[in-house]
């Protein structure tokens, strides 16, 4: 198990993207029930007077991308020193390490091509 240190970053993305998706989806769900439909990501609503006009409507899109990179760079090369290989293999002292970094890399993923499909219609 990690230190707590190494668990408030992401913790702290996780629980603001969480409660984020929970306020968005009640709030569209209270605003239109019949027209209500589940969605990977929740816009920002700039126009409708609920967000103030200087947020991008992907801001959540941007956090996650830029979060999970920034967290990556942390857990793949800080938490490792760089002394990701040894002895002609991986470091086996640091395979948590890249295990972390290869779920936030799909966090990353997500982000940078959910932003791609947005800005690319």
């Amino acid at each position: 198990m990690g230190s707590f240190k190494g668990h408030v970053l992401p913790g702290t993305l996780f629980l603001a993207v969480g409660a984020w998706h929970v306020w968005a989806a009640a709030a569209r769900f209270a605003a239109d029930p019949r027209g209500f439909r589940l969605r990977a990501w929740n816009p920002v609503d700039v126009g409708g007077g609920g967000a103030p006009a200087w947020l991008p409507a992907h801001l959540e899109l941007y956090v996650i991308a830029g979060g999970a990179f920034l967290d990556m760079c942390v857990e793949v090369l800080y938490s490792t020193h760089l002394h990701i290989f040894a002895d002609g293999g991986i470091n086996p002292a640091h395979l948590n390490d890249l295990e972390h970094g290869g779920m936030l890399l799909m966090f990353f993923l997500f982000g940078i091509l959910a932003l791609l499909s947005q800005k690319t219609r």
